[in-house]
């Protein structure tokens, strides 16, 4: 597997320039011109299949909440050994994507980004993301797919479902944050405090920061309303969703019932039955890597990932 950052990539083949045409509406605002991709963009990672391989599809990937975006490289490892070149978006706040100064720590500059982010700011990124992949796409002429996780599959779905212009080939969720247990509506109430900051209880070699912000909290609560608003009949495109039923974050039953009244017929379900032992193991959300699934459990999700992407 073959990875690039973004910079390499706008000097190879001008897949991450937009032109004016380009810029649709996101609701009432535009992409404005800070948030185009640049050489100094730190929000996108090019994956690309190896040279000899036959290019069969660009993939869009998102990560989840506070979740590094390296944590998905497990998937876009299958995804370019099977021909599909990767576009990886870090979301405002993870990864490399914060402002980068020579006097302040890695840790506390990535908190800090994490702590103004908002549903336009991200919804503006996933949209120059998709934008950059879509280019990419018409380029070769081929699919264009898009992966997401947890928070990730919601941006996508979100975006999908909202925008017009915005057409996606197939699909594949991992835990999408489309429908959440009741409880966690609970954390609203500190929606007006969005700088404060909350212990992150997920596993720390995946997690990008020890803290969440609740400003994060209300960005993915704003995207869960505004999904909400905008569901139609348009997202119903071939859409493999992989989840654990005993999921602590995502509602299968809600999830399934939102299939139901919606008729998307063209969305399935393949349960995951975690096999693993270890820390990992222990959370049913965490469902991106071997680790976190086991071994058998995880090669047969690669399996039937790929079969449904090149169907």
């Amino acid at each position: 597997m073959c990875c690039c950052s973004s910079t390499d990539q706008h000097l190879d083949d001008k897949a991450t320039t937009t032109s004016p045409s380009e810029t649709e509406r996101i609701g009432q605002q535009t992409l404005s011109d800070n948030l185009r991709t640049s050489p100094e963009d730190h929000s996108i990672d090019w994956f690309h299949i190896k040279a000899s391989q036959r290019l069969k599809g660009i993939a869009l990937v998102i990560h989840g909440l506070n979740l590094r975006p390296g944590t998905m490289e497990s998937i876009i490892k299958q995804l370019t050994d099977s021909g599909i070149d990767v576009l990886n978006l870090s979301l405002r706040g993870h990864g490399q994507n914060y402002l980068h100064q020579d006097n302040i720590a890695t840790p506390d500059a990535r908190l800090e980004a994490f702590k103004t982010v908002s549903y336009q700011l991200w919804r503006n990124e996933v949209y120059k993301a998709y934008l950059t992949a879509r280019n990419r796409s018409r380029q070769k002429g081929v699919s264009l797919f898009f992966v997401g996780f947890s928070l990730g599959a919601l941006m996508g779905v979100d975006l999908l479902a909202s925008i017009p212009q915005v057409q996606i080939d197939r699909m594949v969720l991992f835990a999408p944050a489309i429908q959440l247990h009741s409880i966690y509506q609970i954390s609203k109430a500190l929606s007006p405090f969005p700088g404060l900051t909350l212990p992150s209880f997920s596993v720390k070699s995946y997690r990008t920061n020890d803290w969440t912000p609740v400003a994060a909290y209300n960005a993915l609560f704003d995207s869960l309303e505004h999904l909400d608003e905008n569901l139609s009949p348009k997202i119903n495109v071939p859409t493999l969703i992989f989840i654990d039923k005993k999921d602590e974050f995502v509602s299968f039953n809600k999830l399934k019932r939102l299939i139901e009244r919606w008729n998307l017929d063209r969305w399935r379900f393949h349960i995951v039955k975690k096999e693993a032992k270890g820390e990992p193991g222990k959370i049913h959300h965490l469902i991106i890597d071997e680790a976190s699934t086991g071994k058998d459990v995880w090669r047969e999700m690669m399996d039937v990932m790929t079969a449904h992407l090149l169907k």
